[in-house]
């Protein structure tokens, strides 16, 4: 009897290390995210990912840039997991068969920063910044705030006879004091408040440096400018760990509500 249990454990052996090395496996892992710059450039992800980190073992390195550029670098298998702001795109990224799943896990609103108010709803202060010859800083990175930005400009030229184009910059007004840079929301908001310059930003990440620059923010009503984050699982050997992730980032719910600077909430979680 003795010798049968014997024999059943030696055969046993290699199973029980195998499953011992699979979960020390995946403590060990790093993955790789790309995430939106505003993301990055609110703090939350200061708070998410150190928790993450303790409660799983896995470490995330980051890259942050705009959406699209995520998007192009999950492409070229160069990133494991996305956190990206631009719903439409990201739709389409499924449906070409790069991501496997899409899961909003926070949202905000898109706001206006600028050096006093501007009158009326959205489309009537963005029309007034042409007809006044104002400046206004775009992203012009292809960011879900640049498709944001491309949007309302859309919305602008509805009801407006002002002229607009569409070239390598995006769609926006044929206008001198409208100026791209190419870069991510935490430069836009420093050069916006460097040339007293208006800029289009996600609430967060006006928020999280309000107290270094001399603009103000200025929130509308409209459903437009409502924001979501989401992430996208990539199908790749890092999928347990970024599922993992993707669990992680659903339930901290505490921690993205109460994430505040100045005593404003930055971030609601969930879907908006």
């Amino acid at each position: 009897m003795k010798r049968s249990f014997f024999l059943l454990f030696v055969i046993m052996l290699p199973c029980l290390q195998g499953c011992l090395g699979t979960s020390e496996e995946v403590s060990d892992k790093t993955i790789r995210l790309a995430t939106t710059t505003s993301m990055r450039d609110s703090g939350l992800l200061s708070e998410l990912l150190p928790a993450f980190t303790v409660e799983t073992g896995i470490e995330v390195d980051v890259i942050a840039v705009g959406s699209g550029a995520a998007m192009n670098l999950a492409k070229t298998n160069d990133v494991d997991v996305l956190i990206t702001h631009s719903p439409a795109s990201e739709i389409q990224f499924i449906k070409d068969g790069y991501a496997i799943n899409r899961t909003t896990f926070a949202w905000n609103r898109f706001v206006l920063i600028g050096p006093d108010s501007l009158p009326g709803y959205l489309t009537e202060a963005m029309s007034s910044l042409v007809r006044e010859n104002k400046c206004f800083i775009s992203r012009g990175d292809s960011s879900g705030t640049h498709i944001k930005e491309q949007d309302v400009w859309r919305k602008v030229a509805e009801s407006n006879n002002l002229s607009f184009i569409d070239n390598e910059l995006g769609y926006h007004p044929d206008w001198e004091g409208y100026q791209s840079i190419g870069q991510g929301m935490g430069a836009a908001i420093t050069i916006a408040n460097e040339l007293e310059c208006w800029t289009l930003s996600d609430k967060g990440t006006a928020l999280f440096r309000s107290d270094n620059i001399e603009l103000g923010i200025q929130e509308f009503a409209s459903p437009a400018l409502v924001n979501p984050y989401s992430v996208l699982l990539l199908d790749n050997d890092k999928l347990l760990e970024t599922t993992l992730l993707n669990e992680f980032l659903l339930k901290s719910i505490d921690l993205i509500d109460n994430y505040k600077v100045s005593n404003q909430t930055l971030f609601q979680s969930g879907p908006p």
